[in-house]
């Protein structure tokens, strides 16, 4: 691998990361492996909850049951379940191989910004989230074993700040050794729909009309959807599937099983929304 001009730390820290992801034969889990000292408070307050639903339907008379209540509970309890996330998320992710490697092939890789933190006073650049972070790294990762083909980076800014496409070409070069000339930057889009519209005119622009996409797999179904509306193929790449443990945390309340499924309800409302506008 060629690292001109990345520092020797950046450069080590990333073949090591690339060394375990050639170990894998499945994309990673979505885990967040990251323990709080608030991590008890979710299951014990839904305790109580279910606790006091217990005692108010014991104490209530026919017709003046505690539903609302029920529902609320119930609810809630459901979606902070990760068996709930993984069955809600299922219609989504069930149509794209678990392989970290494409079957098919493709003459461009392309990557969508998803969250990209600003500039602040006193952190004056931008600098890609987790969630696009993971993106670009599976992104270096086809780049080098799989296909050296061009990486499109996709996203504007909603602002007069830095385009998240800009930051997130940086990670390209520093981290992952990409030369400058493979990378193609569209810096005008706000949206999934708006991705594909100007990131398709600059893949035209090279003559290229089948891209591997990389996003997450619950994500896939729309971004796929959009750029197709736009006249590209789409080989998907996708990362990121929501899998059980089956244990019994599966079923145990977990705040993490509510971000996701807060994730996998933007993509059915998305879905719906595109298909109003036709842009799907």
């Amino acid at each position: 691998m060629n690292f001109s001009g990345v520092p020797e730390s950046e450069a080590s820290g990333y073949l090591k990361r690339t060394e375990k992801l050639k170990l894998r034969s499945t994309p990673k889990k979505c885990r967040i492996q990251r323990v709080t000292y608030l991590e008890p408070a979710l299951p014990a307050l839904l305790a109580v909850g279910v606790l006091g639903l217990i005692l108010a339907w014991r104490r209530s008379a026919k017709g003046n049951r505690p539903v609302l209540l029920t529902i609320s509970v119930a609810g809630t309890l459901a979606l902070s379940m990760n068996v709930f996330a993984w069955l809600a998320a299922l219609p989504l992710e069930i149509w794209y191989d678990h392989s970290p490697i494409p079957r098919e092939s493709a003459e461009a890789i392309v990557v969508l910004a998803g969250t990209v933190h600003k500039e602040t006073p006193n952190r004056p650049y931008t600098f890609a989230a987790p969630d696009t972070y993971e993106r670009l790294q599976h992104a270096v990762w086809l780049y080098k074993n799989w296909k050296r083909v061009p990486i499109l980076v996709c996203g504007g800014t909603f602002d007069e700040q830095e385009p998240f496409a800009e930051a997130m070409s940086r990670i390209l070069m520093s981290e992952g050794g990409i030369p400058a000339d493979s990378i193609w930057i569209e810096k005008r889009s706000r949206s999934t729909h708006e991705n594909a519209v100007f990131g398709s005119e600059i893949l035209r622009n090279h003559g290229i009309s089948r891209v591997a996409l990389v996003v997450e797999a619950s994500s896939m179904t729309r971004a796929a959807a959009s750029f197709r509306k736009a006249g590209i193929v789409v080989v998907p790449a996708a990362i990121r599937f929501i899998e059980l443990d089956w244990k019994l945390t599966d079923v145990f309340p977990d705040w993490r099983a509510i971000a996701l499924n807060g994730e996998t309800l933007h993509e059915f409302v998305g879905l719906l929304w595109y298909s109003i506008r036709g842009w799907i």
